[in-house]
């Protein structure tokens, strides 16, 4: 191979590699997933991520893509247009709240686009009834990821730029 086919060869990768960008659902203060106190996320068995300690009780969407939230409010899901998923888990152990101190915005099923309120939460009662207001956001297709860079430290609001995904390549869909 010459040069210029090595050069082509590098502008074709470089162009089925996909960026995506997630955007904080929360605002509060970004913290490493392994500090979240349960194994499920800490150990990373959901998925890669971070999480996110809330100052406030809403849950804005961090994606464009197709929305499920969970019978109880307790955790949305997102798909969107190119497989990522994700999961906004809003504290820990809340599942055994039964949906109290839960309110749901946003409809299931629907199309949401970036910073659409989908839950508001009533956040000292999360606190005081739950063993965390400790709210993880995990990508949970990891198989279709490359890698995921965090990008926002410390105080975050919703809608700012939180992290970073690079698709596989062999992912990626192609735009026609």
């Amino acid at each position: 191979m010459n040069l210029m086919g090595l050069f082509g060869l590098l502008k074709k990768n470089r162009k089925n590699c996909e960026y995506v960008k997630i955007y904080s659902p929360i605002s509060g203060k970004v913290m490493d997933l392994e500090d979240v106190p349960d194994e499920a996320f800490s150990k990373k068995m959901i998925g890669d991520g971070c999480a996110i300690d809330p100052s406030e009780g809403s849950v804005f969407a961090p994606v464009e893509g197709e929305v499920d939230i969970f019978d109880t409010n307790h955790a949305v899901t997102f798909e969107m247009e190119n497989g990522l998923e994700i999961i906004v888990h809003l504290g820990i152990d809340t599942v055994d709240l039964g949906g109290e101190g839960f309110e749901r915005l946003g409809e299931p099923g629907s199309l949401v686009h970036i910073g659409d309120e989908l839950v508001k939460y009533d956040l000292d009662f999360i606190r005081e009834n739950a063993k965390s207001a400790i709210s993880p956001i995990i990508i949970t297709s990891m198989d279709d990821v490359e890698s995921i860079e965090v990008l926002a430290r410390g105080e975050i609001k919703a809608g700012d730029l939180l992290m970073k995904i690079k698709m596989k390549k062999n992912n990626v869909k192609e735009s026609q």
